[in-house]
Parts: structure tokens; sequence; C-alpha cells
């Protein structure tokens, strides 16, 4: 037992030193500039080259969300690059993950909730900041023009201050105003072995909603948004390799809701219950999984997310193999010539 305590103590001495170490400018300098060199050299890495189609978790959580970003999905070929929605907090995600982002082509958006749109501006300072050689431009059903000039009238001072600050030259005012397209139902782009399709997904009150399907060398892969499994679900996953889907836990949500009504916060659980009748519910993907011929489902916009292997457990309730449970920054590469999915998890 002494030795024991000898030993404690002598770790603690050491460690009282460090700290003190830590407090001596000379020393604190040194580790500042370790740091930020360290900082420096990986931000100078690019994304490692690939002929894959590749996926990205930038955001997997819904406003029913803990300690995960919103919804965001990024979509990378070896010459394309498109976001899916930009929820709150999935911008830092997509540093995180070490993205492209002067090389962002376009914003696919799905929808006008405010969690698929919240960091529309972020998105647009990031990319122009690195370099975007052209402006960014916002892709999304109708409705989509009086979201991007929303956006580019509420940032024009913060437009007019960091051009101010940088200069033109490295920050063209062009540059930072957002572009729009107004999309429908059907094939929206086709650019070299890309080809990107839009369908309608259900969502109500929300007319429309769309989801994507990008189709790359032979690999494919879905983005739902919101939405209900319906026909145009059914016909859209037809042949692809994975889908990323809206996921609802019904017993999760059920329990909140009651939970919530039985603590006398009627409001709340009124607002939890309704979202029971407009997201996917996870049996109806599992189902989904089982009558079509998609390869892979995974779970996204968790509603709610599972903070806990429990709840993690209750959300895949019967899910077979080939369903599984995203997180943020995870991702997904689908090799050209190949069926493998490959699954990096964070």
């Amino acid at each position: 037992m002494k030795k024991v305590l000898i030993i404690i103590f002598g770790f603690l001495v050491i460690v009282g030193i460090g700290r003190g170490l830590l407090k001596v400018p000379a020393i604190q300098d040194a580790a500042l500039e370790r740091g930020t060199a360290a900082i420096a050299k990986r931000g100078a890495i690019p994304l490692p080259e690939s002929e894959s189609l590749r996926v990205y978790v930038c955001g997997s959580a819904s406003p029913l969300g803990m300690g995960q970003a919103q919804a965001c999905i990024a979509v990378i070929t070896p010459e394309h690059f498109y976001l899916i929605d930009s929820g709150a907090g999935s911008t830092d995600n997509i540093s995180r993950l070490g993205l492209p982002i002067s090389q962002l082509d376009g914003l696919l958006l799905t929808h006008f909730h405010s969690d698929h749109i919240a960091e529309i501006y972020e998105v647009n300072l990031n990319s122009w900041v690195q370099g975007r050689p052209q402006p960014l431009t916002i892709i999304g059903p109708q409705g989509v023009e009086e979201i991007t000039n929303a956006v580019n009238a509420g940032y024009r001072q913060d437009r007019i201050y960091r051009t101010g600050h940088h200069g033109a030259d490295l920050l063209p005012p062009a540059l930072g105003v957002l572009e729009h397209k107004t999309i429908t139902q059907g094939v929206i782009l086709e650019d070299g072995d890309l080809t990107i399709t839009a369908y309608s997904g259900e969502h109500p009150p929300i007319e429309p909603a769309m989801g994507y399907r990008f189709d790359y060398r032979g690999r494919s892969v879905v983005i739902s948004g919101d939405s209900n499994v319906n026909d145009d679900t059914m016909k859209i996953v037809d042949g692809a390799d994975l889908l990323l889907h809206d996921a609802l836990s019904v017993p999760t949500v059920s329990a909140l809701s009651a939970a919530l009504a039985a603590a006398n916060q009627p409001r709340q659980s009124k607002i939890v219950e309704d979202v029971l009748d407009y997201h996917a519910s996870a049996e109806s993907l599992i189902e989904l999984s089982e009558k079509s011929d998609v390869d892979m489902v995974a779970f996204y916009h968790l509603v709610p997310v599972p903070p806990n292997s429990l709840l993690k457990d209750v959300f895949m309730r019967g899910a077979p193999d080939n369903v599984i449970l995203t997180e943020d920054l995870m991702w997904f590469e689908l090799p050209v010539d190949s069926d493998d999915i490959v699954v990096n998890r964070p």
C-alpha cells in the first residue's frame, strides 16, 4: 500500500510540475508553435485520390438530436462534389472530414425546414474563403429562389465587410453571392459520368419535397431528405447500391410523447407526436430493404438520435445486416467495377 501511495504522489508531483511549466511564456510559445504547425500541415493534406463514388455523413441528426449535426450528406467523385442539405453544425464536420470545400459544385436542398437550410451561408462563406472559383448554386424545388434571395439579403453586410477587409483579389464580391436553380422531378444534371435524378418525397404539408439519386460509373446512392416510404421511393431505389434515408424510431418517439404528457407538458407532447406521420419509420425502411433490390440502407436524420446502446438497439429492432445506423463523420466508399460498399466509421 505504501508503494502505491508513493507512486501516486510521484505522479501528482509530475503533473503539478507540468502544469506549472505551461504557465511559463516560453513554454507556451513553443507549444503554440508546434500545435499551429500540426494544424497547418493537416489542413494542407488533400483528400486522398480515389476512383470511387464516396458518400460522407456530415450531419446525421434531426431537430430531435443529441450531440450530432443536423442533416447534411456529401457526395464526391473524382470530378464532382455536391452537398445535400446544410443543417446546423454540419459545416464544421465538412472541415473535420477534410472535404475539398473549394471544389464544391453545388448545394442541393431537399426542402426548406430549418434543420436542412441552417448553414447555407456558412457553406457559402467557407467555400468562398477557400477559393471556390465560381458562385455557389443552391439547387432545389419550387421556393429555392426565395430561400437563396433571403440568405443573400441577410448576409449582404457580411460579404461587404469581408471583401473590404481581405480585398477583392482574395474574396471577389461576385463569388460571395449565391445563385439558385429551381428543379422538378426527373434528371436534373448530366455531367460526364455523373447523373443526378430528383424524385418526389412524401413530407406533408411540404409540397414538393425532394430526394436525389446519384449514378456514377455503375455505382449509385439515393439520399431521401425527409419522407415517408412511398411509390416514388421504391422506384428510385431500384438497382441502387446505397440508400441514406431519414428514419424514425416509433417506440422511442411514442414513449417520449407519452412521458411528456404525463409530466404535464401537453404542448411538447403534441409536437413530438406530430412527427410520427411524416418521417419513415425504421420498420418501413426494413420492409423496403426486403422488398427492393437496394444493397444497403443507412438510417440518417435520426428521429431521435439514440444517445446510448439501449436506444440504438430499440431503433434497430428487426433490422437485417444490410441496414445500418449512421453517425456523424461516417463515410461510404463505392469502388467502380465492384459491388463492394466499404463502411468507414469515425
